[in-house]
């Protein structure tokens, strides 16, 4: 644990060994962990014995809220993390940093997204173009609309029937353009899944549709960590992500001006029709 400064309204006072009165400025002291001590430029102009004393004066004090440490300053907005596309769908991102150990403006940022985009209680093809969205934009009454989420639904693709997807799992890994088809139990298509426009890398995007009863639910991850491009850092000097982070968000300065992050993570909200989900990494 760092040690701290101590503050406080006057110096510590305490009688010598020689009955003398001494004074030492707070500046002598450092509270380390829960103990006081004294900074070794002060130990080395005291006795022992004047050390002692003033110790436990300086606790006492201290106990009595007396002297304390500085306040600790609340954490500050550094980046604000935003999704790349406006909708619901950005809710729950997850974006974790970690940061290298070299002064702000050199350190080495680096940026791991996880998306998971989930749309439950479905019955129908037509339902889930509805809810997920196809890949241009209505033209009619009742189209379905223009997804905003990890995928599509092919349009070409939706089967008019009310037949659900076969019973179990239908799950394809890395899904790239070729798309997941989804089958009915007679292993006719009902519809296909394909990637948003925008993705460009080949790993990190699973899909997965699980038939419950009369209903199935559509459950999309995208991992940027499983991507096997390279995971180039970024700086505030320049806040360009690298592909496999920039598929779904990005990092701007907030407000008060971009700052060096803590390590850690956010969960992005507040995406909603025309909205974009966003979260703030703080300061250490």
């Amino acid at each position: 644990m760092t040690a701290t400064d101590v503050i406080g309204s006057s110096p510590i006072s305490f009688t010598d060994a020689q009955g003398s009165q001494r004074f030492v400025p707070l500046s002598a002291l450092q509270i380390d962990g829960s103990a006081l001590a004294v900074k070794s430029g002060w130990a080395a102009q005291l006795e022992p014995s004047e050390i002692a004393t003033l110790l436990e004066v300086a606790t006492a004090r201290l106990a009595g809220g007396e002297i304390s440490s500085p306040p600790v300053p609340a954490p500050q907005p550094a980046l604000l993390v935003s999704a790349k596309h406006a909708g619901p769908e950005g809710n729950g991102i997850t974006a974790t940093v970690t940061v290298s150990d070299d002064p702000p403006l050199e350190a080495d940022l680096h940026l791991a997204v996880v998306q998971t985009n989930t749309y439950a209680g479905l019955a129908t093809a037509k339902a889930a173009a509805q809810a997920i969205g196809v890949e241009k934009d209505p033209v009619a009454p009742g189209d379905p609309p223009r997804g905003t989420g990890l995928v599509v639904v092919k349009s070409s693709s939706v089967d008019a029937s009310a037949a659900l997807p076969k019973a179990g799992t239908q799950k394809k890994a890395k899904l790239d353009d070729t798309g997941l088809k989804v089958v009915d139990k007679d292993d006719k298509a009902l519809f296909t899944l394909v990637p948003a426009a925008d993705y460009t890398g080949a790993d990190g995007l699973t899909a997965q549709v699980t038939v419950e009863d009369d209903t199935f639910t559509v459950e999309i991850t995208y991992d940027s960590s499983k991507e096997a491009s390279a995971d180039a850092p970024f700086s505030l000097a320049d806040l360009t992500l690298p592909p496999r982070a920039a598929y779904v968000v990005g990092v701007s300065a907030p407000p008060s001006g971009a700052g060096l992050p803590k390590p850690g993570s956010v969960t992005l909200t507040g995406g909603a029709p025309g909205l974009t989900a966003d979260g703030l990494l703080y300061t250490a």
